[in-house]
């Protein structure tokens, strides 16, 4: 065999490996990110009671006098009977997508989100980074809700 036949050899095959390299799926690794967007105080949505989204339609304060421990997280609440109502029952009441900002989330990203800008469709509470995130949701939350979840679902979340 000439020199030429062993390096046209050798080149053929390189090629074939790298051929079969570029056609082969990309290998994806997944990003790890905290269960929930936790508050610099630790708690889960900026401290903000989770129930009253739902029981009084604003977005209300909890107090470190009322709280739970659920996945790893502190939710705080405004009254006992709210901490009641989270503890029987917390996968109602949590956000959507950990707290994380919901457009953000559609677009690949995680931003923590503003507990004061926030909506709920379809018995589900979602917020957002900043009110401009809550108005792309009014005009299609269908949409972005898959999206966001299409981009959650890639992430390993960790208590």
């Amino acid at each position: 065999m000439t020199q030429y036949q062993i390096s046209r050899r050798i080149f053929g095959k390189t090629a074939l490996a790298l051929s079969a390299l570029m056609s082969a799926p990309s290998v994806v690794f997944a990003k790890t990110i905290s269960r929930f967007s936790l508050s610099e105080t630790g708690h889960a949505l900026g401290g903000y009671d989770t129930t009253a989204y739902f029981n009084a339609g604003v977005a209300v304060d909890g107090t470190d006098a009322i709280t739970a421990n659920w996945k790893g997280a502190v939710w705080r609440f405004a009254t006992e009977a709210e901490a009641t109502l989270f503890r029987a029952n917390p996968e109602e009441y949590a956000p959507q997508f950990g707290g994380y900002c919901t457009r953000a989330m559609s677009l690949g990203q995680e931003v923590p989100g503003d507990p004061e800008v926030w909506r709920i469709h379809d018995g589900k509470l979602y917020v957002f980074f900043a009110a401009r995130g809550g108005r792309f949701f009014d005009s299609g939350p269908v949409e972005m809700i898959a999206l966001a979840q299409t981009h959650w679902d890639t992430l390993i979340r960790v208590e």
